[in-house]
């Protein structure tokens, strides 16, 4: 490996992408997955793929719409698919649950009320399992989240990506200051248990001190947790150009050094947390998420499955007219199954981007092998990318700065070929 290489390839959320899965030959039962699974501890993941507005960087499956009618027939089949799920994984314990989009918080109060009925369905309740719902400034308001502290909803987590407007124009989003400190204030007061804001670097005209102006704006509000998101430009999104890549890197060391001198732990490339993590300190790659709505994803074993992956809008609200129309939920039509080879890859690479590192006696409990057998460890570490210790393999503080570089590393070929013949 020759420097300089790019830090910012691709961020590496999981594993294998979405523009990894096909349509199946035929549906696939969750059954046996799902029994195969009893005793577990799962994830339940609601989808609202609905916003007032699409933003010109997002590539996330969610259509631009306030159509009251369509979204609450939406909210009906979403109902329906958990009714029908419910009574099978009734062998799985969920002790967290996830509302994201899209935009959550665009649903009326009622509309709220009606989701945490149907989580119910599946015995969770916000207050007995730990509870993430996203939103956008306008519509965090005091009714909508006196629904989620109600409710005991732990984690409300916000996108803001930029205080300033210029910034926020040139991203396309709507740049409305006062609306987004009234949010941040009316969160702050309601207390949740963790607090996270989102923001991006490197947009266009965007330079480090601007950067930090609106990490230091930020703070000022007391969250405990917060994401820093490198902006992509990405194929389907308005955005067609950013900082270059040196500029990014800067802005995002200097947001190291601030974080790091108000007390934040780094766990990833992207997150920093005020907090005693929430996350169980052991190994993951294999963790079980049951997943509904139009564009979330299930991982049951080595069963991944979701909606077509889509980011143009007509094809979007096609995707979620089919959905709208199934009568039966207890299949899979569209996923990937994945190998043994690829579960290795996954547990790497969804291990290696957190901070805690590999488990080098798990890695070989689980797969059979030795850690370091892999050959491409030996060339992260002549990088000074990953340090070893008797027990774990984990990144430096320089390889967490590669994190979207050395994780593209670990696609095998067979994915990376599906990946690049995917049809949009």
């Amino acid at each position: 490996m020759n420097q300089p290489l790019s830090r910012y390839v691709d961020y590496m959320y999981s594993y294998p992408h979405k523009t990894a899965y096909r349509p199946f030959p035929a549906p696939v039962s969750l059954l046996p997955y799902l029994e195969q699974l009893e005793g577990r501890k799962a994830s339940l993941y609601f989808h609202i793929p609905f916003c007032s507005h699409k933003c010109g960087y997002c590539n996330l499956f969610s259509l631009q719409t306030n159509r009251i009618e369509y979204i609450a027939t939406y909210l009906d089949a979403l109902y329906r698919q958990a009714k029908e799920l419910s009574p099978l994984t009734a062998g799985l314990t969920f002790d967290s649950f996830a509302i994201g989009g899209g935009t959550p918080l665009l649903l009326t109060v009622p509309q709220l009320e009606q989701l945490m009925t149907t989580a119910a369905l599946f015995g969770v309740h916000p207050s007995h399992a730990f509870t993430s719902v996203e939103t956008s400034p306008e519509y965090a308001d005091r009714s909508r989240l006196n629904v989620l502290k109600q409710a005991g909803v732990a984690r409300v987590s916000i996108g803001i990506q930029s205080f300033q407007d210029e910034e926020l124009k040139a991203i396309k989003r709507r740049p409305r200051q006062n609306t987004i400190y009234q949010a941040l204030e009316g969160i702050r007061q309601m207390d949740f248990p963790y607090f996270n804001i989102d923001l991006i670097y490197g947009i266009k005209g965007q330079t480090v001190e601007s950067f930090l102006y609106s990490l230091e704006e930020a703070l000022r509000f007391q969250p405990n947790e917060l994401f820093i998101y490198p902006l992509y430009v990405r194929q389907g999104t308005g955005i067609t150009e950013r900082e270059p890549d040196d500029v990014c890197f800067r802005m995002y060391r200097a947001a190291c050094e601030l974080l790091q001198a108000k007390g934040f732990l780094q766990t990833s490339m992207r997150r920093f947390i005020h907090h005693p993590s929430t996350d169980a300190e052991v190994s993951c790659g294999d963790e079980v998420m049951l997943s509904c709505g139009s564009g979330g994803r299930s991982y049951l074993g080595d069963l991944h499955y979701a909606t077509r992956y889509t980011v143009c809008q007509q094809c979007i609200a096609r995707e979620i007219d089919e959905y709208m129309a199934t009568t039966d939920f207890t299949v899979a039509r569209n996923g990937f199954i994945l190998s043994a080879k690829e579960q290795q890859q996954r547990f790497i690479i969804k291990n290696l981007m957190y901070y805690m590192g590999i488990d080098k006696a798990e890695y070989t409990r689980r797969f059979g092998e030795p850690l370091d057998r892999t050959p491409l460890f030996r060339e992260l570490a002549e990088q000074h990318w990953i340090e070893e210790t008797p027990e774990r393999i984990r990144l430096t503080s320089e390889g967490l700065g590669y994190s979207d570089y050395i994780g593209q590393l670990f696609i095998t070929p067979e994915i990376r070929q599906l990946m690049e013949t995917y049809s949009y």
